[in-house]
């Protein structure tokens, strides 16, 4: 476990605030884990630094996030943070951030896109899920076919991503998590020939129902996709 501080903090759309964690700890973070989770630790009430380290319930003040980016020259790590659209430890913690605030960092665990060389890609992901699905766009090789869904409350949250010119980036546009517009893309989606690698990210009931629709298309492989309910609605 490692203890960081804000370095910097921007807000890249009204949804979705980017913070910049720095410090010694950081020294031998690994490199290349970028779409990876980690925990984030965060204070407790009253406190201003977490509490590191295995003691009874410290589960409660961990929350998994993604790996943006991560400088080895500058050992800096970038987290982009779901704000604004609901009130938990994480976000409303990422809201009130300032420069020079705590975070515990643990981990990262090892990346989940199944693999890069695939015959070709399908990429879904809500705004929580926003973070490991663009950096898996960027590290796509340059050669890279396919489609990404990728769904945000606002027009405004829409982010730069450098995703190869053979990936088309559809960005859905909902701020209602009660409608499964990934679905409906997927739907509208003509399908391609070949294996693809898959990734599924988002609600965790939505995520289930897709995966269920994307079982019955041909060339799936359980080998080659990922699906993971990010949070419960």
């Amino acid at each position: 476990m490692r203890m960081t501080q804000v370095a910097r903090i921007e807000d890249l759309g009204p949804h979705i605030r980017r913070i910049v964690l720095r410090g010694d700890d950081l020294n031998d973070f690994p490199a290349d884990q970028e779409s990876a989770h980690f925990k984030a630790i965060f204070p407790k009430p009253g406190q201003t630094k977490p509490k590191l380290g295995i003691y009874v319930g410290f589960k409660k003040w961990m929350r998994s996030y993604t790996v943006r980016a991560f400088n080895m020259q500058t050992k800096e790590l970038t987290v982009d943070f779901a704000v604004n659209d609901h009130e938990g430890l994480a976000a409303n913690w990422a809201k009130n951030a300032k420069q020079g605030d705590y975070l515990g960092v643990a981990g990262p665990g090892d990346t989940k896109y199944t693999n890069y060389q695939a015959d070709w890609h399908l990429i879904m992901a809500d705004l929580t899920a926003l973070p490991a699905a663009a950096a898996i766009l960027e590290k796509l090789p340059a050669t890279a076919v396919g489609t990404a869904f990728l769904q945000v409350p606002t027009v405004k949250d829409k982010l730069p991503i450098e995703a190869p010119d053979g990936i088309e980036v559809r960005w859905l546009i909902n701020d209602d998590m009660n409608k499964n517009v990934l679905l409906e893309g997927l739907e509208g989606l003509a399908w391609k020939d070949g294996t693809p690698a898959i990734f599924v990210a988002g609600e965790a009931g939505q995520t289930t129902t897709i995966k269920k629709r994307i079982k019955t298309k041909p060339g799936y492989t359980r080998k080659q996709s990922y699906f993971s309910g990010y949070w419960k609605n």
